[in-house]
């Protein structure tokens, strides 16, 4: 009798100590349950996005010597957003040229396409616009100083 009556008492403790701690995380408002095994709300990029627009040059691998000028939406250390007038297929390789601002030299790097999407605003002309997300893979470590050299002087978001 004794025994079922301890077993009562820790039972009871530990739901008072569950209940307990759900208390504090409801007045800390952080929030578990299952909507947070669907949805963590924090930035899965590594590396800060700066909303910049460059000058870009790009060259599809396959077809050399035909650059094709576009602009960035925003620049990272290790990808960046480009603007383009074609859709172009994920992994696929770009060389790129990025024209930085104070620097008389473009930046040089090999990337790949991470994802491709159609936008919903067109040019001046009525052409179709596709923003392309583009992951750095090859540049050399001068390229690489000037790019962080001017992402050190921009303002984080």
């Amino acid at each position: 009798m004794l025994s079922a009556y301890m077993l009562a008492l820790i039972l009871l403790l530990i739901i008072l100590f569950l209940l307990w701690n759900e208390e504090l995380r409801l007045r800390k408002n952080i929030t578990h349950g299952l909507a947070s095994k669907y949805w963590i709300l924090r930035e899965r990029r590594r590396f800060v996005r700066f909303k910049q627009e460059l000058k870009i040059r790009y060259n599809l691998k396959q077809k050399p010597y035909e650059a094709q000028p576009s602009k960035s939406v925003n620049v990272s250390r290790k990808g960046l957003c480009l603007i383009t007038y074609e859709k172009l297929k994920e992994k696929t390789f770009l060389e790129l040229e990025l024209e930085m601002p104070d620097f008389s030299r473009p930046v040089k790097l090999v990337g790949q396409v991470a994802w491709t999407k159609d936008m919903q605003e067109q040019d001046e002309r009525g052409r179709r616009l596709f923003s392309v997300g583009i992951r750095f893979l090859k540049i050399s470590p001068s390229s690489e100083a000037v790019l962080l050299t001017h992402l050190n002087t921009l303002k984080r978001p």
